[in-house]
Parts: C-alpha cells; sequence; structure tokens
C-alpha cells in the first residue's frame, strides 16, 4: 500500500497565522482608539484654557484702557510731575489696581484671575508727563510684565507605603 504524502503547510497553520493576524489589528486598533479619546480630551483642556486665558486677557485690557483713559486725563489736568502722579493716583484708588510709587517710577500693578489656580499679573511702568509731552500725548504707560501666574502650591507626594 502507498501511503499519501502530506503537504508542508497544514491547514492548522493557516489558521493559526489567520488568528495572530487577526489579534494584531485588533490591539492596533484598541491603541489607535485609546489615543485619539486621549487627544479629543487634551484638545478640550487645551481649548477650555485658552478660553479662560482670553477672557481674563481681555478684562486686564478692559482695565488697562480705564489705567490709559486716567493717566490722559491726569496728563491735561496737570502742570508737573508731582501733581501728575498724585491725580492718577486718586483716580486710580480702586481695589483693582495696586500703585507701587518709588522716588524715580510710578507702577500699577492688577491681576485678572484666569481660572482658580492661575492669574494674569500686569505691571505698567507709568511715563512721566515730559515723556508723554515728547510722544505728543499718545505714550502714557509702558508694560513691563504680562504672564500668567499660579496661585494654587504644588504638593508632591512622594511617599511609599510598602509595608502596613
Amino acid at each position: 500500500m502507498k501511503r499519501k504524502s502530506f503537504p508542508a503547510i497544514n491547514i492548522g497553520t493557516v489558521t493559526l497565522m489567520m488568528i495572530f493576524i487577526i489579534l494584531c489589528m485588533i490591539t492596533l486598533a484598541a491603541l489607535s482608539l485609546s489615543s485619539t479619546i486621549r487627544e479629543a480630551g487634551l484638545k478640550t483642556k487645551t481649548a477650555n484654557h485658552l478660553t479662560e486665558y482670553y477672557t481674563a486677557s481681555n478684562r486686564a485690557e478692559e482695565l488697562l484702557a480705564q489705567a490709559d483713559a486716567a493717566c490722559a486725563l491726569a496728563f491735561d489736568n496737570s502742570n508737573g510731575r508731582k501733581e501728575y502722579f498724585s491725580l492718577l493716583e486718586e483716580q486710580l484708588a480702586a481695589d483693582t489696581f495696586k500703585i507701587l510709587r518709588e522716588e524715580n517710577s510710578f507702577h500699577i500693578s492688577y491681576r485678572v484671575p484666569v481660572n482658580d489656580a492661575q492669574e494674569l499679573d500686569v505691571l505698567i511702568d507709568i511715563l512721566p508727563p515730559q515723556q508723554g509731552k515728547e510722544l505728543s500725548g499718545e505714550a502714557f504707560y509702558r508694560i513691563l510684565s504680562w504672564k500668567v501666574v499660579s496661585t494654587d502650591t504644588w504638593e508632591g507626594d512622594n511617599t511609599l507605603h510598602l509595608i502596613q
């Protein structure tokens, strides 16, 4: 009797290869899906942060316009440097503005909340009236700082609970 010879590749090998390929494709699809979900969450978070920042920036611009109007009014109604700065100090004596007056400089600082953990910190240098006259009364201030600062304190937990 003659024996039949079997082919080198069995049907079982092809089946195992197909199962392996399908498992690889499912794994890649799951990784792709989880990456997409994570990126969508990050994009939402970034969009919310940008919206909060630009809302705070708009509010800071409004306060800057108030300070500019006060500078223009003090410039029109004053005769000298001391009178200019004292008029300006009277007009900006609100809770919003913090006046930092030194011998040779006059700064205005204010903060606008961005969110629960951040504020927009603005520092303005008020120019003396002589410089304002030289620039034809158009520039009353110079922005020294416009930055986001953190108001939350970070407390890292570096403890390891190995044995309880």
